[in-house]
């Protein structure tokens, strides 16, 4: 397979449904999405159904009483990533553990570099959204 490649205007040449596309990410941005990901919760739902992030962030936002900020990425299969815009609501949510959502458990722990490898998330590719 090809990548496609940026040209000098910042244009991408087209490319078909079989080739790449490379993207280069610039140290700010990666530390601007790690600074973002150190304010958030990872879970996941412990459920034999699926919920969706709607529903999950309205019944949250209420639950947690509205912290500052409050986003929800969903990551697939019931596994979720909470934003926060300050640390102490993040904590807060954290030592509430553990939170029943619809009658499963929601499992939290707090976003660590190092969760991103963690089978029990396999998020890699999720972390640094923001």
């Amino acid at each position: 397979m090809a990548a496609s490649t940026a040209l000098s205007s910042g244009l991408q040449k087209p490319h078909t449904d079989d080739e790449e596309t490379v993207i280069v990410l610039e140290a700010s941005n990666i530390s601007s999405g790690r600074d973002r990901c150190s304010k958030s919760l990872v879970g996941r739902l412990l459920a034999d159904r699926s919920f969706s992030i709607c529903t999950t962030e309205l019944a949250l936002n209420s639950i947690w009483r509205q912290p500052d900020g409050f986003k929800v990425t969903y990551l697939g299969g019931n596994k979720f990533q909470f934003f926060f815009d300050d640390e102490n609501g993040v904590i807060r949510i954290e030592r509430g553990a553990p939170w029943l959502f619809k009658n499963f458990i929601l499992n939290l722990q707090q976003w660590e570099r190092k969760t991103c490898n963690t089978p029990i998330f396999s998020m890699s590719r999720h972390c640094l959204r923001s």
